[in-house]
């Protein structure tokens, strides 16, 4: 478990309503949609996963054009 962390009142108390209104429009058939909800909150008070952190350290793989005489 980590420290305690402390958020703007008003940022804190926007997330707590968006939260309640959330809960209160839950769709049982959606449940998705409802952790997509939540995450949303989350993420626009800036909190995050670990594993989100770990994730920007890797390279994107892209396709490219690969000439053979390069590597030669």
């Amino acid at each position: 478990m980590q420290a305690s962390a402390y958020f703007d009142n008003d940022a804190y108390h926007h997330a707590v309503d968006k939260l309640e209104a959330i809960s209160r429009t839950f769709e049982p058939a959606a449940p998705d949609d409802l952790r997509t909800r939540i995450i949303e909150v989350l993420g626009n008070l800036g909190i995050w996963p670990a594993d989100c952190l770990e994730q920007q350290h890797l390279t994107t793989p892209r396709l490219v054009d690969f000439d053979d005489r390069e590597a030669a």
